[in-house]
Formats: C-alpha cells, structure tokens, sequence
C-alpha cells in the first residue's frame, strides 16, 4: 500500500538535502530510542536503474555476522560502484540504540538526486529483532516546493503514524529554518573520536562507574545528570588519549565532584584534581584518587607544571585562564577545556558585544581566540553530554617552534595584562603577591532565603496571607484564599524588607515556595493551600526510609493558629500539631 503525505511548507532544493543530511547524520535527534548512528560506508552509483530494483528485492538479509555483513549487502544488491560523486547514492548506516542491551538496527539509505528524493530501507537481519526505525520503505522527497512523505505501510501502523507525526514535521522545520549562508562555530558532535568506539567505550564505563555512583551520590545535585555527564567526558578524553604511547598526566582543575578525576586514574591514567570547596563525595574515594582543596590564582598557577593535560571542566572563573595554565606548563603541556559561564580574566562577568550573537556563541569564540593567542592550534569539537554547553576546545599542537617557548610566554604575559589592566607584572614562573581578581569562596554561600531573619519571614508571611484572606466569609465553606499575581504581591512588601529579601538573592517567590505548606505557587499567582493529611504526607514520600523517619504533628499548624476558619482539617488527621501558640 502506497501512501503519499504532504505538507504546505514550501522548501527550496539547497534546504531539503541540508535537512536530511541532517535527518541521516543525527537521527537521534527525531527517534528518542537512538543514542546516534554510524555510517558504515557511502558509495556512488552511475544511474538509478543499475541498483534499485535490486534494493527493492532484497532489503531484507538474514546474516548477523558483523564482519561479513557489507559484503553480503554488496552480493544481493548488485550494482556499479564508481570513485567520484554522482547524483546516485547509497549510505550504509548501523543505528545504535539509546539502551546498550538493545539489537543495532541497519538501514539503506538511497538518495536520488536527480529526482530530488531520498528513501530509506531497513536490512537489519530478522533475527536480530530490531525495535529501532520502521521496518517498511519510506522516502521524502520535494515535488513542486512540496516535501513529501511515501511509505509502502499500512497507514494506521505505529511506525507510519510516527513518521508523519514527528520526523516530516521536524524535517519540514529543519528545511524552513536553515539559511544556506548560515555559520556555526561547530555543527558535528565527536568529531575528533570514533563514533562507534565512542559508543561502546561510553557504555561500558557507564556500567562499570556510573549506576553504582548514582546510588550512593551523597550530594544535592542531580546525579543523573552530573554522574553520566562525567562519564561521557572521561569516555571523550579516554579515546583521545588511546593512541599515547604512556598514560597521561593530568590536572583537573575545578574538579567540584572529582568524578572525572576518579574516572580518569582508575582507567590507569595518573593525575589529581583541585577545587575552592571540598565535596562530601571526596571521602567516598579510594586513597589513590588525589583531589586537593585550594584557591587557584594567578600567583600560583606555575604549580601546575610538567603534566600532559590541564583539563577545564565547567571551571567557571578559570575558564580563560585554563589555556595559559597549560602553555606556561610545558611546550608540551596540552588542554580541554569546556566552557560554561562566561568570565573575564579578572574573574567577573562576561559581557556580550555583538547583540547580532548569543552570549555562549561570542564567548566561545572569545575563548578560542584567547587560546590561540596563547599558541595553539585549536580544535573545537561538540560533546554528547546532558548539557546545553557542550562545546569543548583542545590544544594539543602548537603554532610555534619549542626554542620560541620564552617569547611566546612574554607574549602571553602582556595579552593578560593588558586585559586585565595591569602593568607587566606578572610573572607565571614566580610566587607574586595576589592581584586584584575575583575569586569563588571556599564557603558557599546559602542563597535561598533560609538564612533571612524570623522576623522579616514571619512579617512577609503575614502581610502576604492577610491580603490573600481579605473578604473571607467565616460562614462559608473553608476558603484557600484569593488567587493573586505573584507582582502584585511583590508590591505590598515594604521597601526595607524586600531589600533584607533581596540580599538572600532568593527573592519573594523562594521564599513562599520554602514556605510550601502555607503558600501555592503556580503560573505565576499565588494562593494558601489546602493543609495535607498524614497519609497525604506519606502518599508523596517516595522512599520506606524516609517514611519511617518522618516526623509529623510536631511543628504547630499554621492555619489552625492564623486562619480565620482555623484548619479544616481535624486533629487526629492533620500532619501538624493542633495546638495554640502562647
């Protein structure tokens, strides 16, 4: 069965092939089961009648040997492979499943230029049961400014219907929003790294390191997020180092957790990690991962010498200072470094020059500038991390000769002080006197209002309820209060007040969300809630544990005290303490 969709979008050829480059390179992108894809090989074919019916008759195999299986591909689809690029070609792609236990999926890609059409066949043996991509032929292809969807499918299967609903919807958008002038600092991922062995390195690392450190994470953060972002950056580093004839040396410096740094030496790499605050997880580590609490500055940053790589991960105020660290090191001293915040030498903050860019894209560039004036040849390369700032920039050669390192050094001198405002004074190879820069405290300071004083809580807390109350019927059912804009709330704070607010840098609303069993915030307006009961406690509690540590009717209950209704809620069911405050 034939089906043919369209959309109204008109499309222009350039932008149709852009977006199914964009379609074949990174499917991941549109099917959420895929971590990405290799392309195994690509081939150019002299005219379309010299494979396609061969494609058509056999894009289904029955191999499973990995090594053997191009060259059956080659047998049953008999065609003329020539060396040059033609209007005819076939791509040979393995789509790797996002979950590692999955089966690999294999496709046929043809495109035909000349009719301006690109189709898609999945070969994966049956056997291997795949569950990745439509088991059916489907093409898109551009008719008259129309993109068109085809596919020999059965219009009420799970696969069409995903295939209409999601990838023409996103290819269509990919088509209307790319400009054929448009320029980015870096628009493939691992590209410095196989692919391939990326995916296996990454997988096993992620068995081996990642889900046992997720369980015991002791810290607040996410780990999901920061354990597996750790891991995918050790996969990067290891593959880049595999080719060195010795293990690495390294410093990570802003460590913060120390994953990396665990990561690195227990994969047989030796180096140690620094950071301006100490993390409780550094106790869980084996007594051979080195991590250091201390303060980097300018003065001391020629401790750092004689080491294969400085690393810079999300180090913030060190950012800028990451490719200097490692070309006073040693001419061979090499450095990754991924950017996050953006900050100047002098530690404050970045700011923006072009509006015509984002701030993270000028930064960047900023950044690649700077190490290259520090002497490197500088390679940019995107990460496959749970990030949004996944950029990374390496130096590994230099622009100029060894018996240059000095000049190169004074040069580097007068760049930053001439950026940061300063005479030549700076010397990286002595202990100086600290210079005016900013630094991150080695306490960290708490920013969410919890530290406000009482009093100004409790007044804040008063102001805001009484006016939510204002016209409540003491006859009627109990009242939750007037829902208000969360501004015009902000307005009935004295100014003194909301200056002592301001100073916790949480402001109005932390502060009623920190109060969250008196106060409802939502879409931007507030309201009192409704009190919870003891089961209602316990139903939201997601571990036994904490719920056999729950310590319920013992703070007394604010609506019982402070509302004009008292708490609609009796005694023996509300989760706190029926009792008049004295």
């Amino acid at each position: 069965m034939n089906i043919n969709t369209s959309s109204s979008n008109k499309v222009n050829y350039n932008s149709f092939w852009q977006s199914i480059n964009i379609l074949i390179t990174k499917p991941h992108v549109v099917n959420k089961r895929l971590w990405g894809c290799t392309i195994l090989n690509r081939y150019y074919i002299n005219n379309h009648n010299d494979c396609w019916e061969n494609v058509l008759n056999n894009y289904k195999l029955t191999s499973v040997n990995k090594n053997h299986y191009l060259d059956i591909i080659l047998e049953k689809v008999q065609f003329k492979i020539i060396e040059c690029e033609t209007e005819y070609e076939i791509i040979f792609v393995q789509l790797l499943p996002k979950s590692y236990h999955e089966s690999n999926a294999f496709q046929i890609i043809y495109i035909n230029k000349s009719e301006t059409q690109v189709t898609f066949f999945d070969v994966t043996p049956e056997e291997m049961k795949q569950n990745l991509c439509p088991t059916f032929p489907y093409s898109f292809s551009l008719r008259d400014g129309l993109l068109i969807l085809d596919s020999l499918s059965d219009k009420s299967s799970q696969s069409y219907q995903w295939l209409k609903s999601t990838v023409l919807p996103q290819v269509i958008k990919w088509s209307t929003e790319i400009s054929s002038n448009q320029t980015h600092l870096c628009n493939e991922s691992l590209t410095l790294v196989s692919n391939e062995n990326y995916y296996t390195k990454y997988n096993d690392l992620k068995l081996k390191y990642g889900k046992e450190m997720v369980k015991i994470w002791p810290e607040s953060t996410d780990p999901t997020k920061f354990v597996y972002e750790d891991v995918a950056i050790a996969t990067y580093l290891l593959l880049l180092w595999q080719y060195d004839t010795k293990p690495q040396t390294f410093v990570d410096i802003g460590c913060g957790n120390g994953l990396l740094v665990y990561i690195l030496t227990m994969e047989g790499h030796n180096g140690y990690g620094v950071d301006v605050r100490r993390r409780k997880i550094w106790d869980m580590y084996p007594d051979n991962i080195r991590l250091k609490k201390m303060t980097v500055t300018p003065s001391n940053i020629h401790i750092f010498s004689n080491v294969d790589w400085i690393i810079g991960n999300h180090s913030d105020e060190l950012t800028p200072w990451i490719p200097v660290i490692a070309a006073q090191s040693c001419y061979n001293c090499n450095f990754f470094l991924l950017p996050c915040c953006a900050y100047n030498f002098d530690g404050t903050k970045y700011q923006r020059q072009n509006s015509s860019k984002s701030q993270y894209t000028e930064y960047l560039e900023y950044i690649k500038q700077l190490c290259e004036s520090c002497g490197y040849d500088v390679k940019i390369d995107r990460l496959k991390i749970p990030s949004t700032k996944r950029i990374c920039l390496i130096g590994k050669t230099r622009t100029y000769k060894e018996n240059e390192y000095e000049k190169q050094i004074n040069i580097i001198k007068h760049m930053i002080s001439e950026q940061i405002g300063l005479s030549d004074k700076i010397d990286m190879n002595k202990d100086n006197e600290t210079m005016e820069i900013k630094t991150r405290d080695s306490i960290e300071k708490v920013r969410n209002c919890t530290q406000l004083d009482k009093n100004v809580t409790e007044s804040i807390i008063n102001c805001i309820s009484k006016y939510l109350l204002e016209g409540c019927d003491l006859e009627s059912n109990w009242w939750k209060g007037k829902n208000i804009p969360l501004q015009e709330l902000v307005n009935l704070i004295p100014h003194e007040t909301l200056r002592a607010l301001k100073s916790e840098c949480g402001g109005l609303q932390t502060l009623l969300r920190n109060n969250h069993h008196i106060f409802e915030v939502q879409n931007g307006c507030v309201n009192l809630r409704y009190p919870r009961t003891i089961d209602e406690v316990k139903s939201h509690t997601r571990r036994k544990k904490d719920i056999d540590n729950l310590k319920m009717q013992v703070k007394k209950c604010w609506f019982y005290n402070n509302h004009p209704q008292g708490c609609p809620l009796s005694s023996a069911v509300c989760s706190f303490l029926h009792e008049k405050i004295v």
